[in-house]
Parts: structure tokens; C-alpha cells; sequence
């Protein structure tokens, strides 16, 4: 039987030329991505690895919506940025002379004790009143003027002092009521002139800005002024009512 010792050695030489190819092309690849690298790193220092690795975390992005900022501002209805506690003297009713008082006076010294909040009905906003960047990255806000959003008396603490009646008369049932109605009038005037609605704008517009900012907007610009002294919802006061007094 005839054996041919000499096998062919092209099966060899084919697979030494693959792993010679496969060696090639990896090293190729190496240069070519140390040589992006390289030149990326000379064009811009600054570059991110991120570009360079499809898999590597990306930065998160927060994007601002500018319908949904003015809607979470007008869902607050209103803010309030300053209270104000005073107490006022009232007295009320009819006097006159000596003989008047004894037989028909009646008169009333009411000492009142009440709470003043100041701030802004929000559902006064406009959208326009809120301007956001195309970014999302600066806003600035226009509130409506700040105005008295509360005012009441403390019945706790509101209580009438002294009550004087003539012999000859029964007392106006009202006048404790009309004592009280006087004394939350000048509680919102004396609020007014120490200068609550002025606290009120420049404590607005620390809130707000803070506001704005947890949602993600950077530089925030909060317009506020002051507006007028008025009673909630906008009435005007009266005038100063003279206090009554004997004789007069």
C-alpha cells in the first residue's frame, strides 16, 4: 500500500494569513481611535469622552416648560409674603354734656386686636407677565401689584372695655357691631402706613424667585411693587372716622 508522507500545507498558510489580517485590523483600529482621540483632544482640550463612547452616562438635561411653569405659579391661587398684628382703641357712640350722657348717652370703648395679610392674588397673572427663556435657563416675572389679602379681628382678644348708658336710654344694639366694623378699618390702615405692602413686594419677589428656581430655571428676574391700601378683594377704605368724644 502506498502512504504520500508530504500533505499539503495550504490549509496552514490560510490560517496564518487570517490571524495576520484579524492582528492587522485590530491594531489598525487602535491607531485610528488613539488617532481621533488625539487630534480631538488638539482641537478642543476641553472635549467630552462621552462623544467618543456611545455607552458612557450621559449629563441629565432638564427641560423647562413654559405653559407648565405658569400653571404651578397660577395653582397657587395666591401668596402670601407678610402678616401684620396690631391693636387699636375704638371708641364709638353718642355723647355730649354732662346731662345728656347721665339720661341719653351711650358710648362704647371697644379694644381691638387684629391680623393684616399682604402678598398677591396670582390669578391676576397674565402669561405674558411670564417671560422664559428658549432655554429654559432664565425667566422674569411680573406680579401683580401686592395688595391686603386678609384682614380680621381676633375675637379672642377683641373685647369691649367700658360701655356707658344713659338712665333714659336702652343702648343701640348695634353699636358694638359698628365699633368692631371701625376698628378692622383702621387695623388695615395702620398696616398700611407702616408699610405692609411695601415688606410684602420685597418679600414677594424672595419667594417667587426661590419658586421659580425649584423648577430648574437658573437666573430668575422677579418684578414686584406695592399697590394700593384697600381692603381684600379690592374695596376702598373710607375715611378716617373721628373718635368720639365728650361734648361732642
Amino acid at each position: 500500500m502506498y502512504y504520500d508522507d508530504d500533505r499539503p500545507a495550504s490549509n496552514g498558510c490560510v490560517s496564518a494569513a487570517l490571524i495576520i489580517a484579524a492582528a492587522l485590523l485590530a491594531l489598525g483600529g487602535i491607531f485610528y481611535f488613539t488617532l481621533n482621540r488625539a487630534a480631538d483632544k488638539i482641537v478642543n482640550p476641553f472635549s467630552n469622552v462621552r462623544a467618543l463612547n456611545p455607552l458612557a452616562p450621559q449629563p441629565t438635561v432638564i427641560k423647562v416648560d413654559r405653559p407648565a411653569v405658569i400653571r404651578q405659579i397660577k395653582a397657587l391661587n395666591r401668596l402670601e409674603s407678610t402678616s401684620y398684628s396690631v391693636e387699636k382703641v375704638i371708641e364709638a357712640g353718642q355723647a355730649g354734656g354732662a346731662l345728656y350722657n347721665l339720661l341719653a348717652g351711650d358710648k362704647i370703648l371697644l379694644i381691638a386686636h387684629g391680623d393684616v395679610i399682604a402678598g398677591f392674588d396670582l390669578s391676576k397673572l397674565h402669561d405674558d407677565d411670564i417671560i422664559l427663556s428658549p432655554d429654559g435657563e432664565s425667566a422674569t416675572i411680573t406680579l401683580p401689584p401686592a395688595e391686603i389679602l386678609v384682614s380680621r379681628l381676633d375675637n379672642e382678644k377683641t373685647h369691649v372695655y367700658d360701655r356707658q348708658q344713659g338712665l333714659l336710654t336702652k343702648g343701640n344694639v348695634d353699636l358694638e357691631s359698628e365699633a368692631r366694623r371701625v376698628a378692622e378699618q383702621e387695623i388695615v390702615r395702620a398696616a398700611c402706613d407702616d408699610g405692609i405692602l411695601t415688606r410684602a413686594a420685597q418679600e414677594g419677589q424672595q419667594r417667587m424667585t426661590a419658586l421659580v428656581q425649584a423648577f430648574g430655571v437658573k437666573q430668575v428676574t422677579v418684578n414686584a411693587s406695592p399697590g394700593a391700601c384697600t381692603f381684600p378683594g379690592g374695596a376702598p377704605l373710607p375715611p378716617p372716622q373721628p373718635t368720639a368724644t365728650p361734648g361732642s
